[in-house]
């Protein structure tokens, strides 16, 4: 059963960050990590909601505004002693009881690096995750886990519970509860520690079943019958749609090797899409996959994490139907990435058919198990969508590594002279 809660002010007044002014507010959000603002220099904040508050917990939106004129609502968790109520056991404990889940928090441990969100396992049972950037709405990942639960899609971690807050608007997620899963890592660190230890074959030998496993999560996503997740019929207009937005993107490759290159890029974003093949069905998808959101559990195979979609792409966007070929794109642009990564980083060059052979291994195992509705049907024009989806992927790596690591903008760049160079 999973639980639902929504937290109420049950202290009243503004509360400790409330009668802080703006701009020592502005200072309390810039030492986190989860706050990023790197391309949006904040002018101004204030407490918009206590969402909840008690003798050990206290729960506020914040509403940043930005010098540009955006803004928006950023989720801060005290503790008793002011400090940050993701390292107080006690704090802890309420937020997992406002989720409906009821866990004693003897243990204590950070489960990854915080981003845009902070998560911890308690108890080495759950994981506990708070959303820190909210979107008014419920969230996309309890929406995706109920539903790929209720059709039955076992390789994922099981909701238990959803924290919910009445502002900004009825119903907004602001963090889960989920199983904690035991593994020795995600795909995406073990297979750069197996190529650095000389390992050629640990991601090739699992790659058909990691296939499998994405194959069986688009089938049950397919096949869910509820109204949030239930897939549709793709509009006639799907690809131009898809095409317009690579061509917008395009901008990107200014200040990159392949700036003088542009036209023969669109020449090929237009080429693929005039023959691309729509499928019958267009569906919710996880949105930002790559080996890095798939963990090689203890039990021996793969569980699919974190399906919140691009964290720099708005909620209207990452809750859209569309093709179940974005998933598998992301994936394959991912093994690219670690073939290069283990070169260029790491000074182990992945052997030159390791990339190949993992790409084979899991397009065979996607197929297999797959909902053929979901795989546009002739061979030719699912590869030109293939290709249309692995260049949206690729322009968006290349904003992520001009803004967050210029050092690694070579990778999608070597992947994009690849493409022109089989095309």
């Amino acid at each position: 059963m999973t639980g639902r809660a929504t937290p109420g002010v049950t202290v009243a007044g503004p509360g400790r960050l409330g009668r802080l002014p703006s701009d020592e507010l502005l200072g309390f959000l810039l030492g986190r990590r989860w706050f990023r603002a790197l391309e949006h220099p904040p002018a101004s904040a204030r407490v918009a909601a206590a969402v909840h508050a008690d003798d050990v917990l206290e729960l506020s939106l914040v509403d940043v505004r930005f010098e540009d004129g955006l803004g928006g609502f950023y989720l801060v968790a005290l503790g008793a002693d002011g400090g940050d109520a993701m390292t107080d056991p006690a704090s802890l404990r309420r937020l997992a009881q406002l989720a409906g889940v009821d866990t004693p928090c003897a243990s204590v441990r950070t489960a990854g690096g915080e981003q845009t969100n902070s998560a911890v396992v308690l108890d080495e049972s759950v994981v506990l995750k708070l959303y820190r950037h909210i979107e008014p709405g419920p969230g996309i990942e309890a929406e995706l886990l109920h539903g790929l639960q209720a059709a039955g899609f076992t390789s994922s971690p099981r909701l238990r519970g959803v924290i919910e807050g009445g502002s900004p608007e009825p119903h907004t997620t602001l963090g889960i509860v989920t199983d904690y899963v035991a593994s020795a890592g995600d795909g995406w660190e073990l297979t750069l520690a197996s190529l650095s230890a000389g390992d050629t074959g640990w991601l090739p030998s699992r790659a058909r079943r990691l296939g499998e496993v994405t194959g069986a999560m688009h089938a049950a996503l397919a096949s869910s019958p509820d109204p949030l997740i239930a897939p549709e019929v793709p509009g006639p207009h799907s690809v131009g749609e898809l095409t317009a937005e690579l061509e917008r993107d395009l901008a990107l490759l200014a200040g990159t090797p392949l700036a003088g290159r542009l036209d023969e890029v669109r020449d090929v974003v237009r080429s693929l899409g005039e023959n691309a093949e729509l499928p019958r069905l267009a569906l919710r998808i996880h949105g930002d996959y790559h080996l890095g959101q798939a963990l090689w559990a203890d039990g021996g195979d793969w569980v699919v994490i974190d399906m919140e979609g691009e964290p720099a792409r708005p909620m209207s966007e990452r809750r859209r139907r569309t093709f179940a070929l974005r998933d598998v794109a992301g994936m394959l642009r991912s093994f690219a990435y670690a073939a290069d990564a283990s070169s260029l980083h790491g000074d182990v060059p992945a052997p030159a058919d390791w990339e190949l052979s993992c790409r084979s291994a899991f397009l065979e195992g996607w197929r297999a198990t797959v909902d053929p509705r979901l795989v546009p049907a002739g061979e030719r024009g699912c590869e030109r969508l293939l290709a249309l989806c692995e260049l949206r992927k690729l322009l968006y790596e290349l904003h992520y590594e001009l803004s967050h690591r210029p050092d690694w903008v070579c990778i999608p760049v070597a992947g994009l002279e690849r493409i022109l160079g089989e095309t």
